[in-house]
Formats: C-alpha cells, sequence, structure tokens
C-alpha cells in the first residue's frame, strides 16, 4: 500500500474514488443532521480543485483503500468561515500555515488495516514543514460513538511526538415535541440516535 499526494486526482480514478467515498460515508445521512455528504458534481469539483491536495492510498492492486482532501487555502472550502481563522489567527492564515481536513476515510476490512494511520502521517507531513496548525469536521456520532478526536489525537501523537486537541466549535440541533396533557415527562435527551441499538459501527472515516 502508498500513499500518493496529488493537487488534481487523474480522470480514470474518478469513478472508483466517487464509489470509495459513498461505500465510506453513506451512514452520515443517517447518523448527522447535517448534510456531511457530497453530491457527484460537488465532489468531482473537489478532486478538480488543485488548491486542495487529494491524498490517495492505494493497494498492490491500484485499488483505493483510502481517501483524502486537505488544504491551507481555507477559501477553497465553502463550508467553513475562513474570516473565523483570519480573525483568531492572522499571521498563520496570511502565511497558510492553517490546514483543513476536509474528509479522510479508509476502506473497512482487511484492505484498509492501517490505512487511516499511514494517511493521518502523510497529511502530517506538509503540516509539519509548516510547523502549521490542523483543522478537522466531526459529527456528535463519532466523537461519542467512535472517540474519533480521541483517536486522531493518538495517531497525530505518535506522528508528531505530541498532539493537543482543543474543541473549536459546535453546533447542536434540537426537536421540540408536543405531548398531550398528562403524558408523563421524561429527561431531556441528549441524543437522538441512542434510540436505536442497530445503527452502523463507523470505523475509519472523519467527517
Amino acid at each position: 500500500m502508498e500513499v500518493r499526494v496529488v493537487p488534481e486526482l487523474p480522470a480514470d480514478m474518478s469513478d472508483d474514488a466517487w464509489e470509495f467515498y459513498q461505500d465510506t460515508f453513506a451512514d452520515l445521512a443517517i447518523l448527522a443532521v447535517n448534510r456531511h455528504l457530497m453530491y457527484r458534481s460537488e465532489f468531482d469539483d473537489l478532486m478538480a480543485d488543485k488548491r486542495a491536495d487529494k491524498y490517495v492510498a492505494v493497494d498492490a492492486d491500484g485499488g483505493i483503500v483510502g481517501l483524502g482532501v486537505m488544504t491551507n487555502e481555507l477559501d477553497a472550502v465553502s463550508l467553513i468561515s475562513a474570516d473565523y481563522f483570519e480573525y483568531h489567527w492572522p499571521d498563520l492564515f496570511e502565511q497558510r500555515r492553517l490546514f483543513y481536513v476536509v474528509f479522510v476515510g479508509a476502506k473497512a476490512g482487511a484492505r484498509g488495516t492501517g490505512v487511516f494511520i499511514s494517511l493521518l502521517r502523510s497529511m502530517y507531513t506538509a503540516i509539519g514543514a509548516a510547523d502549521g496548525k490542523v483543522f478537522v469536521d466531526i459529527c456528535a456520532y463519532n466523537e461519542e460513538r467512535n472517540s474519533l478526536p480521541r483517536m486522531i489525537s493518538m495517531i497525530l501523537g505518535r506522528v508528531a511526538g505530541r498532539a493537543q486537541p482543543t474543541r473549536l466549535d459546535s453546533q447542536s440541533f434540537w426537536m421540540y415535541e408536543f405531548p398531550p396533557p398528562g403524558a408523563p415527562v421524561r429527561p431531556e435527551r441528549r441524543t437522538g440516535f441512542r434510540e436505536r441499538g442497530d445503527l452502523p459501527e463507523r470505523r475509519g472515516g472523519a467527517r
């Protein structure tokens, strides 16, 4: 397995990359309120945008077993506020030492073993060379059920020597119900997904 870093995904890998992306992140459609999944046109635009590096992990047969996207040109990411980063870290922003991971994922199963770690290690090469900071968007399910922030911190800590995580922001979605008079009062619920026990366990994907 090797990780290739390219500014633009080769056209002959486009369909395989899209299939990998869907297989890896499709469950977010039922696990996160915000839309995390890109449409095919958005995905193709991102894969062709040279402002964001693509980290492509391929196996011995050339099949995609991991894929990630990271950029230090924050204006290239429409769903984050570049103004936020420029305001809080003006020097780092100007010097392009702030990196944002759009997504990173590894194939489930034996073919994906160690791929997530290899992708993060490769991404850190650019971050470490710039003495920069990196930001990741993680949904509540991946934080609470899969402890993804902690896992990423452990991996990056091994690569860099130490990685100190900080929560920058969070957004919660609240549902209000209207029970009839006399209905029992239940405790306030902090999450909705715990009402189902058969939800898929996510592996190797950060969004």
